[in-house]
């Protein structure tokens, strides 16, 4: 990764010093933790990173978001999200994504009203415009604000920047929420998202860092990068049975192997 021939990251000190506090919606993945690291450089206290916590998010990515708060010394909150009480995103169409970010950043709001913080963040960069991103729709709602944006950071800087920075997370695979893995149309449980997360954990253990589960009711369509199919293969028997305690009659191997974004690519959405 090559960084650009300007320093974004110091118009990205920049624009948070001229915040003066904010509340960043942070994820533990890299890109809301570079921002919070950043955050945290040039607002010190001012800067809160606040977790969203609900059945959605997988249980491993949560405990690594908590893990580096405290290991950064981040002041840090973690709150819960009722998405799950709302039945547009119950319901789970194409706008689903919107409803749990309208949620969030409703919460947020709140929160930065009650604590006295001026701005909420988020960690979306100029790749994510280029993505089916209904949550971007829900960002402008509430006056949520982009500050790698801004900055005109793309993914790969990011990444290069969290590096230099010594951020674990600097090469984290993204992790969209358990709710991804269900096909349009298809209602968002509690039973499913234990499912999928409990399987993805597992494989998670046993060397696919890369994965996801995409939930077919009582079966499993797994996908890896090809790489990984060999690994995969002879492991299957392992793989089954455990799969088959978390509630899955049948696993699959899906032949086009990993693709973010595969169930967006089934309805004629584009998401790399």
């Amino acid at each position: 990764m090559k960084p650009k021939i300007t320093d974004i990251e110091k118009k990205l000190k920049s624009v948070l010093t001229g915040l003066k506090s904010a509340i960043v919606a942070y994820s533990g993945g890299v890109d809301s933790s570079y921002l919070m690291d950043v955050a945290n450089q040039m607002l010190g206290s001012k800067a809160l990173a606040v977790m969203s916590f609900s059945p959605s998010v997988a249980e491993d990515d949560r405990n690594d978001a908590i893990k580096l708060a405290k290991n950064k010394n981040w002041n840090y909150k973690i709150i819960n999200t009722l998405e799950m009480e709302d039945e547009n995103y119950l319901k789970n169409d194409i706008n689903r994504c919107f409803f749990c970010k309208h949620e969030l950043y409703g919460k947020l709001v709140d929160l930065s009203n009650e604590l006295g913080f001026d701005w909420v963040l988020n960690g979306s960069n100029l790749d994510d415009k280029g993505d089916y991103r209904p949550g971007m729709n829900a960002a402008k709602l509430h006056k949520v604000r982009s500050p790698l944006i801004e900055a005109e950071f793309t993914k790969e800087d990011i990444r290069y920047y969290a590096k230099k920075r010594n951020l674990r997370t600097w090469d984290r695979p993204a992790s969209p929420c358990l709710s991804s893995r269900l096909p349009y149309g298809t209602m968002v449980t509690f039973e499913a998202l234990k499912k999928v997360g409990k399987s993805e954990q597992f494989l998670r253990s046993i060397d696919f860092p890369i994965v996801r589960v995409r939930h077919y009711g009582d079966k499993a369509l797994v996908e890896i990068p090809k790489e990984k199919f060999s690994y995969f293969n002879s492991k299957i028997d392992n793989i089954t049975k455990e799969l088959n305690n978390f509630g899955y009659k049948k696993v699959e191997l899906d032949p086009l192997g990993f693709r973010s974004g595969s169930l967006n690519h089934k309805v004629g959405i584009n998401n790399p």
